[in-house]
C-alpha cells in the first residue's frame, strides 16, 4: 500500500483519482472496484496524518490534510469513523461557527459534503442556513459548492432551483449547479435536464454580463458525461440554441466527453474489467 505522505506527491494522485472516477461513473462495476481501491489509499493516508491539526505541522501538511479530507468526502464518506468524526465536527460548528480549530476552513466544504451525503433535510437546511448567517462570500461559498451532494434527489433539484432563484449573487450563482452536476451519475442526468428545462430563464438572468457565466453554467450542468451519446445530445441542443460567444466552451466540453468515452473503452477491454484484477491488489 503507498506510503508516501508527501504533498507534491499526493497532488498527482488526487488528480488521477478525481478523473478516473468520472470515467469510470459510467461502469458501475468498475467504479464500485475503483472506489474500493482508492479507499484503500486514502485511509492509509488519513491514518497517517490524522483528523485533527498538530503543532508539528508544516504548511504543505496542512494543505494535504484539506486534500486528504476531500478526498474521504468523495470515496469514503458513507465508512463509519469518517462519518462519526465529520458529525461530530459539523455539530461543534453549528454550535459555535467561530469555531476554527473542529471545522478549519480548508475542511469545511468537505465535512459539509460528508453530512450532507449522509443526511436528510435537516442537515440540508443546516447547511443552506450557514449561507444565509456567513459572514463574507468565501464562507458562503462553503455552502454553494457542497449543497448538491445530498442523496436526496428532490433536494437536489431543490438546489438548482434555488440557484436561480435569485437570492445568489450572479457571480456565484452556478457554484450550486456545480454542486450538483459533479455529485453523482443521477446527479449530473438532474442538472443537464434543469439546464435544458430553464435555459431561457438562465440566460435571461445572465444577460449582458459575462459568458463566462454561460460557460460555467453549461461546464458545471452538463460537464460531468463521457459518453458520445451525451456528447451528441449536447452538441444538437446548443445547434437549435445558438451561443456564438460559448461555441469554444461547447466545442471543448462534448471533446473532452468524447475523449473520456474513448478512454473508459480502453479501461473496459483492459485488466480492470476483471473482479480478479481487482482481487489481486
Amino acid at each position: 500500500m503507498l506510503r508516501k505522505t508527501k504533498k507534491i506527491v499526493w497532488d498527482s494522485i488526487s488528480s488521477v483519482l478525481g478523473g478516473l472516477d468520472t470515467i469510470t461513473s459510467d461502469d458501475e462495476e468498475m467504479n464500485a472496484n475503483f472506489t474500493k481501491f482508492a479507499r484503500g489509499l486514502i485511509v492509509n493516508l488519513l491514518k497517517k496524518i490524522g483528523w485533527e491539526a498538530k503543532e508539528t505541522d508544516g504548511h504543505l501538511t496542512t494543505l494535504l490534510r484539506g486534500m486528504m479530507i476531500g478526498l474521504l468526502g468523495t470515496f469514503c464518506y458513507d465508512a463509519a469513523d469518517v462519518v462519526e468524526e465529520a458529525k461530530a465536527r459539523f455539530q461543534k460548528f453549528q454550535e459555535d461557527p467561530t469555531d476554527m480549530v473542529s471545522l478549519p476552513s480548508d475542511m469545511r466544504s468537505s465535512v459539509f459534503a460528508i453530512v450532507l451525503k449522509n443526511g436528510g433535510e435537516k442537515e440540508y437546511n443546516a447547511v443552506k442556513e450557514y449561507f444565509t448567517t456567513a459572514s463574507n462570500n468565501a464562507e458562503k461559498k462553503f455552502a454553494l459548492a457542497s449543497l448538491g451532494k445530498t442523496k436526496d434527489l428532490k433536494l437536489k433539484l431543490r438546489t438548482l432551483e434555488w440557484a436561480v432563484s435569485g437570492e445568489i449573487k450572479l457571480q456565484d450563482f452556478f457554484y450550486p449547479m456545480g454542486s450538483v452536476g459533479h455529485s453523482s451519475r443521477e446527479g449530473k442526468e438532474i442538472s443537464w435536464r434543469f439546464l435544458q428545462d430553464n435555459f431561457e430563464t438562465i440566460k435571461s438572468m445572465i444577460g449582458k454580463a459575462s459568458p463566462s457565466l454561460m460557460d460555467a453554467c453549461i461546464v458545471n450542468c452538463a460537464g460531468s458525461f463521457c459518453s458520445r451519446e451525451k456528447a451528441d445530445e449536447i452538441e444538437a441542443f446548443f445547434k437549435e440554441r445558438p451561443m456564438p460567444l460559448n461555441a469554444r466552451t461547447i466545442s471543448q466540453t462534448t471533446e473532452n466527453m468524447r475523449a473520456n468515452a474513448n478512454f473508459l473503452d480502453v479501461l473496459k477491454a483492459s485488466e480492470l474489467s476483471k473482479q480478479e484484477f481487482w482481487d489481486s491488489l
